[in-house]
């Protein structure tokens, strides 16, 4: 009976040390993670600030057009940053979903940005 008893503790110690191992684990995956998206949103500030300069030499009827764009673009990147914030709070049981949202809104940027890109091309 005591074997039985000790075996079961033993199994729960093993249990117990994988879940912490996962969880370093997943710690180091999302720390990861988040320094690569910090580091793209902190790009892609820089290529805001350079469409923004490139688009004072458009045309008046194409600055009306490009203006607008560039108000959806920030409220995209205004919304990627705020989802980069929940995901650093995001604990084990919501990172996934956390990130497949930082995923979603990094993407939404960039087509965006490629939309407002081609504006150059076209003029």
């Amino acid at each position: 009976m005591r074997q039985i008893g000790a075996l079961i503790i033993a199994v729960c110690f093993i249990l117990a040390g994988f879940q912490l191992a996962f969880s370093q684990e997943q710690k180091e995956q999302k720390g990861e993670y988040q320094k690569k998206m910090e580091t793209k949103l902190k790009g892609f500030k820089q290529k805001l600030e350079d469409l923004k300069g490139k688009g004072g030499e458009l045309k008046q009827e194409a600055k009306e057009e490009f203006n607008q764009g560039m108000k959806e673009l920030e409220k995209k990147e205004q919304a990627a940053n705020k989802k980069l914030k929940g995901l650093k709070s995001a604990g084990a049981k919501t990172w996934e979903k956390m990130k497949a949202e930082m995923d979603k809104a990094a993407d939404e940027l960039d087509k965006q940005y490629e939309k407002m890109k081609s504006h150059f091309k076209k003029t």
